[in-house]
């Protein structure tokens, strides 16, 4: 059985980043934190998201988990090329995430949970890792 994993195809992908460039401004207009913050980025795929997200919390860094390595290498490779120096790429699967209790100040999930088969388990896994008094987007 063939597991589905969103942005697998190269079509996909390319598909994501032009949708994540085209909402970027009126989703992200607002997706700021606080200096020195670390995020965790849940579900980053090719890095659609964290390509905006990144640079315009240059004093905070992120750690971008996808469960698809593949994913993981392609965000890799845009960060590089854009010189995003902020951001953690690891494979990692959010219902089993690497991570300590309360060990991030903020969680940023965007266009994920509708793509898992259990998500409000997943969501629970991610406040898992959210500081008390942190925030989730």
């Amino acid at each position: 059985m063939h597991s589905y994993v969103h942005g697998y195809s190269e079509q996909e992908a390319i598909r994501l980043k032009d949708q994540a460039g085209t909402l970027a401004k009126l989703i992200h207009y607002d997706s700021l934190w606080q200096e020195d913050s670390l995020i965790l980025e849940a579900g980053c795929g090719v890095g659609a998201q964290t390509q905006t997200v990144a640079p315009q919390n240059p004093d905070c860094q992120f750690i971008s988990v996808d469960i698809s390595h593949e994913s993981i290498s392609e965000a890799q490779k845009m960060a590089e090329e854009r010189g995003i120096r902020n951001v953690n790429f690891q494979q990692a699967n959010i219902f089993e995430l690497p991570f300590p209790k309360a060990h991030f100040d903020h969680v940023f999930v965007c266009f994920v949970l509708e793509h898992l088969p259990d998500p409000q388990r997943a969501f629970r896994k991610l406040l898992d890792v959210l500081k008390p008094g942190g925030t989730l987007t």
